[in-house]
């Protein structure tokens, strides 16, 4: 369902007084979310760099674990999401900027997927949904992959990125999509370019003020300690079938109950099926929908707790010992 199309799907699920409460953006509580991010980053970096430069090595990287685990959420399965959809800020045009910036201090292609998501909410799961898989399973090494460094996943970014910034087109079902010549393709391939760019222009100013340690910290964080966000990614879709009618989304979605701190983290993505119904509803207001949906018994698909989730996903084969 496209941003437009929510209200009309708001009349069935909410009545109208809640939903436009609902719809309301708040740019203060959505700044103080924004800045309570930076803050956590940032200190986490400063005092890692500190015990870096005097010689704390080993203290200095266990310090930068959690901000490895909170980095990639500053993606698309994260508060980059939320932006890509204009509903935090009040200004569509800040959402666009912090979206576009998020999406290269994380290794994403901001071009591909401001083609690709809106397709994925018009049919999710159907044929054209080039999100309907993303994640794949998980073999041994992945995992461990998953845990520590994913040094297949920078080299297969890094490859896609410079190829498209090239002008070569992906292959098979994405290369229907951007084709040669087309709009899309022109998306694509802007957005490999400005990645790569905004990456080199941090890592050189890193390096200007003669902290390689820095430049390492943040360009590589997108792949290190990512199991967290790749779970959850997984956990919105992973085995699910399409709907049988549009704006449906019970047999598509599933959502996932977590606690106030990964949910902060995960920018409230875990409201899944409250987020496909109302996708102009900002993410700090789904909790609401949430309730009302609780109450009303419209999930079909539901976790209750991430561990809870990550069993799911280990009985429902996403954790397998070879590539499938």
């Amino acid at each position: 369902m496209a941003d437009g199309d929510s209200e009309i799907g708001a009349r069935k699920l909410l009545d109208r007084e809640a939903y436009r409460k609902l719809l309301a953006r708040r740019d203060g509580l959505a700044t103080m979310l924004l800045l309570a991010r930076a803050a956590f980053h940032v200190t986490l970096l400063a005092c890692a760099n500190l015990l870096f430069s005097t010689g704390h090595l080993v203290v200095a990287v266990l310090l930068l674990i959690p901000h490895f685990m909170a980095w990639s959420f500053l993606g698309w399965a994260g508060v980059g999401h939320e932006l890509f959809h204009r509903s935090v800020f009040s200004a569509r045009w800040l959402n666009l900027v912090l979206f576009r910036l998020f999406s290269i201090l994380t290794w994403n292609n901001y071009g591909y997927f401001e083609v690709t998501h809106p397709a994925h909410h018009r049919g999710t799961l159907r044929d054209g949904d080039l999100e309907a898989n993303p994640h794949g399973r998980l073999t041994v090494l992945g995992t461990l992959a998953l845990l520590t460094i994913d040094v297949g996943a920078l080299w297969r970014r890094l490859r896609i990125l410079v190829l498209n910034a090239a002008g070569m087109a992906p292959g098979g079902e994405a290369g229907k999509v951007f084709a040669p010549g087309s709009e899309a393709f022109t998306q694509l391939k802007t957005g490999a370019r400005a990645v790569l760019a905004g990456q080199a222009l941090v890592i050189l100013t890193c390096l200007l003020f003669g902290s390689p340690f820095l430049a390492l910290a943040i360009s590589l964080a997108p792949f290190c300690v990512t199991f967290p966000n790749r779970t959850l990614a997984a956990l919105q879709h992973f085995n699910l079938s399409a709907d049988e009618a549009d704006g449906d989304y019970a047999s598509s979605t599933r959502t996932v109950v977590l606690d106030p701190i990964i949910g902060f983290f995960y920018a409230d993505m875990h409201y899944h099926l409250e987020h496909h119904h109302f996708p102009a509803i900002p993410h700090y207001n789904l909790r609401g929908v949430h309730e009302a949906f609780r109450q009303g018994g419209r999930h079909r698909h539901i976790e209750h707790g991430y561990w809870n989730g990550v069993k799911m996903l280990a009985r429902e084969g996403f954790f397998t010992s070879r590539k499938t």
